[in-house]
């Protein structure tokens, strides 16, 4: 069997429409790249679909392993302990999620962090202002 591969991208959410388009935005990009990926959204609070609804959206994609992956900057509690509990994580962030009936395979990612390529894009919103 092929493997398919999902990836759950899970924002934090906020009341106000931006941090839900740009986590959607960023899931529409990988999308539009790797064409043979599955991309989804989830989100920790005020946006939906909320991380709890947002598994069911592999329903009848033919997934067959999905990493879930916090666009965040950096660590913080609800990437140390309330995204593992909700996805029902072990130690190691890995556990699996029943889709169209099926285990499928789950493993967590770390957030962004502090990576060349995002001090290359703090230094390239700096130029745009200046």
């Amino acid at each position: 069997m092929t493997e398919k591969l999902g990836i759950l991208a899970i924002g934090h959410g906020s009341k106000l429409p931006y941090n839900k388009e740009v986590v959607t935005q960023i899931a529409n990009c990988i999308a539009q790249k790797h064409t043979d990926v599955v991309v989804k959204t989830g989100f920790m609070e005020n946006s939906e679909p909320t991380l709890e609804e947002a598994p069911k959206a592999f329903s009848g994609t033919g997934v067959t392993k999905i990493a879930a992956v916090p666009v965040f900057l950096a660590s913080g509690i609800h990437i140390t302990k309330d995204i593992p509990e909700i996805l029902n994580l072990d130690e190691n962030g890995s556990g699996s999620l029943c889709i169209d009936g099926r285990e499928v395979p789950l493993c967590y990612a770390e957030p962004l962090g502090a990576d060349e390529i995002i001090a290359d894009l703090v230094y390239r919103r700096v130029q745009e202002k200046l």
